[in-house]
């Protein structure tokens, strides 16, 4: 079977027009026809109808199966593709969320710079929730990604290291900043800047909100810690931010939640089960292991 067929079937069925398959891939729409006609032959079975009344394309219930484990194929073998590319290149690409490049990270690179091995690192940035997707499809080869709970995915080994508390940010102007601890009830007629959704941070803070009952008014959400605590530090609105943050800025106060069961800032080392990695990866996986668990 050609691989090339399995995709120009899974585009039909997701554009459902010959025409526009031919045109995505530059060749001609006899091509698209001819693999569609060498898979319904592989199969022994009719894949594709064309409603000539309707002008439209009818995916068979054998042609929805095929389509399942045809994008999920593809999805592999591009997998395939990203992991030996990384492999001869014999490069690391390591994920990093802002929040864990910034506290972790310097400690990290300085074991690597030691032993002449930071130069082989290419970083991949984004939150964890956006990283993990981009392990789990080979944009990355090791991540070192937060949760509010263990990690547990088939596909992913994840290696616990630390564990830490939510807390509040607001403006040293704030009212509230005269305050140590508060209970996350009493933030309900603030306005928040907060991480965007691909960060972690959201999970647990959309837990105490339901929790507390209120809707929260959200008012900015950024993808970097600085320019949320610079927005804080304005008095543009509060935030809600692992401890781990730094918190030596005199135009910022740190609150602690006061409330039962908060969800925790969990960081782990991350990274995919079925990828073999290199003698590098495989070294700078040990330095990990070294440098973050006597952090």
């Amino acid at each position: 079977m050609n691989t090339k067929d399995l995709a120009y079937f899974d585009r039909l069925i997701k554009l459902k027009n010959f025409s526009q398959v031919a045109n995505e891939f530059g060749v001609t729409q006899p091509t698209i026809t001819m693999a569609i006609q060498r898979l319904e032959a592989e199969f022994q079975a009719k894949l594709v109808l064309r409603d000539r009344v309707h002008h439209e394309l009818v995916v068979t219930a054998s042609g929805r199966q095929l389509a399942v484990h045809a994008e999920s194929v593809l999805q592999e073998l591009t997998l395939a593709h990203q992991e030996i590319t990384h492999l001869t290149q014999d490069q690391t690409v390591l994920g990093l969320p802002p929040i864990i490049e910034n506290y972790y990270f310097p400690q990290v690179a300085a074991s690597l710079q030691k032993r002449g091995m930071l130069a082989d690192i290419r970083t991949l940035t984004g939150g964890s929730v956006w990283l993990r997707n981009a392990l789990r499809d080979g944009q990355a080869d090791l991540a070192l990604l937060g949760s509010t709970a263990p990690l547990a995915y088939k596909s992913l080994i994840a290696e616990e290291f630390d564990r830490q508390p939510f807390n509040i940010f607001v403006s040293a102007a704030h009212p509230l900043a005269k305050r140590k601890r508060i209970y996350f009830s009493e933030l309900k007629q603030e306005k928040f800047v907060l991480f965007n959704h691909s960060f972690v941070h959201n999970t647990a803070f959309n837990l105490l909100t339901r929790r507390n009952h209120f809707r929260p008014d959200v008012v900015f959400r950024a993808t970097d810690t600085h320019a949320i605590m610079n927005l804080v530090a304005e008095n543009v609105g509060v935030t809600f931010l692992t401890g781990i943050v730094d918190q030596h800025r005199p135009d910022v106060a740190r609150l602690e939640l006061l409330d039962d069961e908060q969800p925790a800032f969990l960081s782990s080392i991350v990274y995919r089960s079925s990828h073999v990695l290199t003698p590098a990866q495989q070294q700078v996986l040990t330095v990990l292991r070294a440098t973050l668990t006597r952090s």
